[in-house]
């Protein structure tokens, strides 16, 4: 998920085929189109940059010029629009998907053994991928991939860069921490690189964080169970912003973070409840944390404790964050067989979107707009396949583009 990222979406009049299915080859300006192997990146034509090299001079976003075949996508986890652009991102199992068109063509720039469930792209060229102990990067828009380095704490499972050297990230114990459950949030810590990735080193933090962002070098956010914090010097300290006014009652919260711009922030409180539901909670502040205001809350538990306005589903669901005071957020109601979708804008005003049937979209896993306008989706539809859905005006309409 990245806003503006973050974790963490939707029309267009072309799609292709990519999911469960032999797809189109994307045209894409295949210079370089290597053999792929099996179980490995491309081979790059020439060395891997590093990390810290400066981009070649480009006149605007360019499509990746190393391109495999598309073939079958087994799964997608997460997918980032590039605000300003026509670029988007998309990883899953064994895959970094990429169209720089807005999704009239798409391609695939890296294949591997490994399921990718981060995707984090700070400008249209230099960005992250993020999997169970591996980390990518590409300086050159997704030309060429290579390996980075993970933290002593234990490997990545959040990372959140604000430039091309400067990111931050959750880490931990492999044995006490799992990334899709909340039950499993006590053995993390924060870590810092300022060399693009390859190097960590461990931060201290007021609680085990969960998720964590910057707008810059120094002004950042960090979040664990029902409690929010602000950084002012980098994240060498911090300083208590906001706590979700409702008793843990002895269930797990988990807190996922967006930030927005400097001093503005989003942050959606996932309460792991009895039954197996997952009611939520979405706050925002947009005054360096002096005041968070409630949006919308799931309607029942938590709903019903903060007399917040009703969400669009019973269930968490992934949010976009497109800028301090407008924000897309989706919820799925398993039981209806849809997931259900809401724009917010000026904060707190909600307009409701047309639902997705589960048809189409079943489990959403991470949604990313670039304007208020042009977003993508992913996920899952009714049969487990994977899906990725894209708009063009605001979530009114949306166009597959992955097909059989």
């Amino acid at each position: 998920m990245r806003p503006v990222r973050i974790i963490a979406a939707f029309v267009f009049a072309t799609a292709v085929a990519v999911t469960g299915c032999t797809a189109h080859p994307a045209a894409v300006h295949p210079a370089t189109v290597p053999t792929p192997a099996s179980s490995a990146s491309p081979p790059p034509t020439t060395a891997p940059p590093h990390p810290l090299r400066p981009n070649p001079p480009a006149s605007g976003p360019a499509a990746p010029t190393t391109t495999l075949p598309l073939g079958r996508v087994e799964g997608l986890d997460a997918v980032q629009a590039i605000g300003g652009t026509a670029t988007a991102w998309a990883v899953g199992q064994g895959a970094i998907l990429a169209t720089s068109d807005g999704g009239r063509t798409w391609a695939r720039v890296w294949r591997g053994p490994d399921e990718l469930y981060e995707v984090d792209f700070v400008s249209a060229s230099t960005g992250w991928a993020l999997g169970d102990g591996i980390l990518l990067g590409t300086v050159d828009r997704g030309q060429h991939w290579h390996t980075l380095g993970q933290p002593r704490p234990g490997p990545l499972w959040r990372i959140h860069f604000s430039s091309r050297t400067q990111g931050w990230g959750v880490a931990g114990d492999p044995g006490q921490v799992d990334e899709r459950s909340i039950m499993k949030r006590d053995a993390t810590r924060l870590v810092h690189t300022t060399d693009g990735g390859q190097t960590w080193s461990a931060l201290a933090a007021p609680a085990p964080p969960q998720t964590v962002c910057f707008t810059a070098p120094h002004d950042g956010w960090l979040a664990s169970q029902r409690s929010v914090w602000r950084s002012t010097d980098g994240g060498h300290s911090w300083r208590p912003s906001f706590t979700l006014p409702m008793p843990a009652d002895g269930f797990p919260f988990f807190a996922d973070l967006q930030c927005a711009a400097p001093g503005a922030a989003w942050v959606r409180f996932d309460y792991d409840h009895a039954r197996g539901r997952n009611p939520y909670a979405l706050y925002a502040t947009g005054d360096r944390g002096a005041h968070w205001h409630g949006v919308l809350a799931e309607p029942g538990t938590q709903g019903n404790l903060l007399h917040l306005p009703i969400g669009p589903g019973t269930d968490s669901g992934p949010l976009s964050v497109i800028d301090p005071g407008r924000a897309v957020l989706l919820s799925p109601t398993p039981p209806a067989d849809a997931t259900g979708a809401v724009l917010i804008s000026q904060g707190n005003r909600l307009r409701r979107l047309p639902d997705i049937p589960g048809t189409a979209l079943f489990r959403p896993a991470s949604v990313s707009f670039a304007s208020a306008t042009r977003g993508w989706v992913v996920g899952t539809d009714r049969a487990g396949r994977a899906v990725l859905l894209a708009t063009v005006d605001g979530g009114r309409t949306w166009q597959s583009q992955l097909r059989s």
